[in-house]
């Protein structure tokens, strides 16, 4: 894996230096925007919330999965 790669970020509207990164690694934007609407759709079934957030593209240094991979990860070692 990259260590630089894309990923969708949430954004608070009252705090915009908070980011999240929701869904990723992507090795490319393209890739990142094909997923971007099941993200969004996926951050609203765990945080009703989330409609409220600005969604963006960013391409960020890391080696982290967004939070939804993270919980899908979770998920599959419980059971």
């Amino acid at each position: 894996m990259n260590t630089k790669n894309f990923y969708i970020v949430a954004t608070t509207l009252n705090e915009p230096s908070l980011q999240v990164k929701i869904s990723g690694p992507y090795l490319t934007k393209v890739a990142a925007q094909a997923d971007l609407a099941a993200a969004i759709d996926e951050a609203m079934d765990i945080d009703p919330s989330a409609k409220d957030y600005a969604y963006s593209i960013s391409r960020v240094e890391s080696q982290q999965p967004g939070i939804i991979q993270h919980m899908a990860d979770s998920r599959s070692t419980i059971l």
